[in-house]
């Protein structure tokens, strides 16, 4: 079963270096944010990724092409230049696509233009910028026992700012509590999908999956949501990019299953 991972977008600054880089490309602690993606995936056996590339496609080419090779020990021969391999790594049973599908698509126009990738069987969708601990096993025998043409990871979205409840009539407060309006969840950005979605998608730049296809398929009722009340966070500014280092220096990293 695949996996599809969309790393569109205009890309953020990395507070390291202070250059423009691709979202998926952010560093949290040694490795860039879309290898913690794919390593939560690969802990739940699924090792088969297709990654539909934006803006800065070169940059993430080059990591797949150059980076994984120095991640091995190895010995080299000085006389003939001959170089070996001393240890094998856990990556080296990924498959990776990486698919150009445009610098201004939509998320939706990438997923199509994914399809030749994807048929004949379900497959995940998900965002380079988010890391949570959600159960892969459990979102996909949720999505099986609800026959649904896309199945949604439902999040309530962590907050900035300490914020007031009403509970019973008193006043109560949490600095860091998850914001719940009347129960209703965002798009936590973990995702199964049937591939006959493949008919509601379209190549066209602007077919957006969060707005056109979710309106969509909610008015047919082929979504389901897959509520999830862990560790979600998303990587928007360079705050958030700060909270999830200094989470990873301190090894709290549920998202990896360390806590």
């Amino acid at each position: 079963m695949k996996c599809l991972i969309l790393c569109g977008g205009r890309g953020m600054i990395d507070p390291s270096s202070k250059n423009r880089i691709p979202k998926a490309l952010l560093k949290v602690g040694n490795r860039p944010l879309v290898w913690h993606v794919m390593k939560l995936f690969s802990s739940y056996g699924f090792t088969d990724f297709v990654l539909a590339l934006g803006q800065g496609s070169e940059e993430i080419k080059q990591y797949f092409m150059n980076s994984f090779e120095l991640l091995h020990d190895i010995e080299v021969n000085i006389s003939d230049n001959n170089v070996r391999s001393m240890n094998k790594i856990p990556e080296e049973n990924w498959t990776v696509k990486l698919i150009d599908t445009g610098n201004s698509a939509s998320t939706g126009a990438r997923i199509s233009r994914c399809e030749r990738y994807l048929k004949h069987e379900p497959f995940f969708i998900t965002y380079s910028d988010i890391l949570a601990d959600v159960d892969i096993l459990s979102l996909l025998k949720h999505h099986h026992k609800n026959g649904k043409m896309l199945t949604v990871t439902g999040v309530y979205p962590p907050s900035r700012f300490g914020t007031f409840y009403i509970r019973g009539g008193e006043l109560a407060y949490n600095a860091k509590a998850k914001i719940e309006m009347y129960q209703s969840r965002i798009n936590g950005g973990f995702m199964v999908a049937n591939d006959n979605i493949f008919s509601k998608l379209s190549p066209i730049s602007e077919c957006n999956l969060e707005t056109e296809i979710f309106e969509t398929l909610i008015t047919e009722k082929q979504i389901s949501l897959f509520e999830h009340d862990g560790f979600w966070q998303n990587v928007d500014t360079e705050r958030d990019a700060e909270f999830l280092q200094s989470s990873y220096e301190i090894n709290k990293r549920p998202w990896l299953g360390i806590n």
